[in-house]
């Protein structure tokens, strides 16, 4: 359970107010009637970062919260692609550094905000990792032309199997390989909490677990909906079954 931002522009931009967001939701962000509010944070379980730094994707990570790390707030980068990732994380005696989201597989980075159950949390279980790692090797695996539609696809075949994901609470993804970022919205339960907003704006198009500011033009994403986040000309589809 977390929050997410992810951005695409046209040109590089400053991380420093998206990393100071991240801070924000570390320390206030939403949480459903019923869920603990932590010392800390409402979402203090680590926090970690993927950007586009040349023609390599970098990967920054922590098992401290956003909200009292130094080490957030002394990253300093310009770049046109982006996901931040704070977490609440289930099982508390998980948190630290390798188990931060994004992971980053086979030049692909992930961020995931819900609990995969079926084969892949029985094989993190094994292997003491994080089910989104396993989920992202996966994905690899069958995402071989990294388009869109090909996207689409591997994600209808993993979600749509319950013996690999399960009764999975939600699949919020933001996905990032090469030039292309991707978000998808996904949930099966506490949908007030799984939400994923887009605001396009000239030369740049964010998402956001909750609205960055008061500012018109953000929208939900629908149940199912995957998104490409190209700059100035997002497009949606929905995957197989799920709409």
């Amino acid at each position: 359970m977390c929050r997410m931002i992810a951005f695409a522009s046209v040109d590089p931009l400053d991380v420093a107010p998206y990393l100071a967001r991240l801070s924000d939701f570390s320390r206030s962000g939403n949480l459903v009637e019923g869920w603990e509010r932590r010392p800390g944070g409402n979402h203090p379980d680590g926090w970690g970062i993927a950007f586009r730094q040349g023609e390599e994707i970098r990967v920054l990570r922590s098992g401290k919260p956003a909200c009292a790390d130094p080490q957030l707030h002394e990253v300093s980068a310009r770049t046109d692609r982006f996901i931040g990732h704070v977490r609440y994380a289930s099982n508390t005696a998980t948190v630290n550094a390798a188990n931060s989201h994004p992971f980053l597989a086979h030049g692909v980075a992930l961020a995931h905000n819900g609990t995969f159950q079926g084969s892949i949390g029985l094989e993190a279980g094994g292997r003491n990792v994080s089910d989104t790692l396993v989920f992202l090797e996966r994905l690899c695996s069958l995402w071989r032309e990294r388009t869109l539609p090909r996207l689409k696809e591997a994600l209808s075949e993993i979600l749509l199997d319950p013996h690999l994901v399960g009764n999975y609470s939600a699949a919020n993804l933001l996905i990032a390989s090469g030039d292309s970022l991707f978000a998808l919205r996904r949930w099966r339960r506490n949908e007030d909490y799984y939400t994923l907003f887009l605001q396009s704006l000239p030369g740049q198009v964010v998402v956001a677990s909750q609205p960055l500011d008061d500012a018109p033009g953000w929208r939900p994403l629908g149940n199912g909906e995957l998104a490409e986040l190209r700059p100035n000309a997002p497009r949606s589809e929905f995957l197989s079954g799920m709409s």
